[in-house]
């Protein structure tokens, strides 16, 4: 694969918060041309539209995923060379093995620093063509802070709503519906990665902690035929306990530029 210096970013994500911050970030601190796309789908078909330098990519992603995206996307001659990295929370060395044997040219973790972005693309696109050092400015900075600043209220009031689901998909799964598990751990795995990155870490933690209850669920489900009903209690709970956390943050106010602390903050 010939790889040349990137100016243009296509970034897939389910997470429409996730989608604002990245594009914000590349194109004010990095100059970089940035679209998003909201699903693997869409990924696939805006990559064919565009044809970016560089795929910015999620793994875990309602109907067609990160790896179920790239492996479209492979067989179509128009975009198979555009090079793809992954953003995914699942960092284990066999995963990462995994990921690379899929044919991404790096990975980068979640939730990550948003300040920090614009260098770890650097990073990964110098390790595989070591071509172009993208850099930051302070006035970038300073602008991408205040933006995404405002995005802040609108994430804790989409996770109000996402509580209320929550909820309904609780009851449901205590009614006999298996399928709710896996809604309820993709909520959860956004409220998780968006609840970092906007610098809310307790509110991440909770989401956190519901999206593992969720899987394991769902896997025990699965082999059992029915959910235990001291785990429902408990993703009853976790929710109850995720709306308080929530309440908490919006009278605690604006918490947006949590996000650019140094490395080694509570982010």
């Amino acid at each position: 694969m010939t790889m040349k210096a990137f100016h243009s970013v296509l970034y897939v994500d389910d997470d429409p918060d996730i989608c604002a911050v990245v594009k914000l970030t590349l194109s004010l601190m990095a100059g970089l041309k940035v679209e998003t796309a909201l699903s693997g789908d869409q990924g696939v078909a805006m990559a064919i539209a565009l044809r970016p330098d560089l795929i910015l990519m999620d793994v875990m992603m309602p109907g067609l995923d990160g790896p179920g995206a790239l492996e479209r996307m492979r067989q179509i001659p128009r975009i198979a060379e555009i090079p793809v990295i992954f953003m995914t929370a699942k960092v284990l060395p066999a995963e990462l093995a995994h990921f690379r044997e899929l044919g991404v040219i790096g990975v980068i973790g979640k939730p990550f620093d948003p300040a920090k972005l614009a260098d770890d693309l650097s990073a990964v696109w110098s390790r595989a063509t070591a071509t172009r050092i993208i850099r930051s400015t302070d006035s970038g900075r300073f602008e991408v802070q205040q933006r995404v600043s405002s995005l802040t209220s609108g994430f804790l009031q989409r996770t109000r709503g996402d509580i209320l689901e929550l909820g309904l998909m609780i009851e449901r799964a205590m009614h006999g519906d298996r399928t709710m598990f896996a809604e309820i751990e993709r909520v959860s795995h956004s409220i998780h990665g968006a609840g970092a990155m906007f610098g809310f870490s307790e509110v991440s933690a909770s989401g956190g902690a519901l999206e593992r209850l969720a899987a394991a669920a769902g896997l025990t489900t699965a082999a059992s035929g029915a959910a235990e009903p001291a785990v429902l209690q408990q993703l009853r709970e976790l929710t109850a306990e995720l709306g308080r956390l929530v309440e908490a943050a919006e009278q605690a106010g604006p918490k947006g530029g949590a996000m650019f602390q140094p490395r080694g903050s509570s982010l």
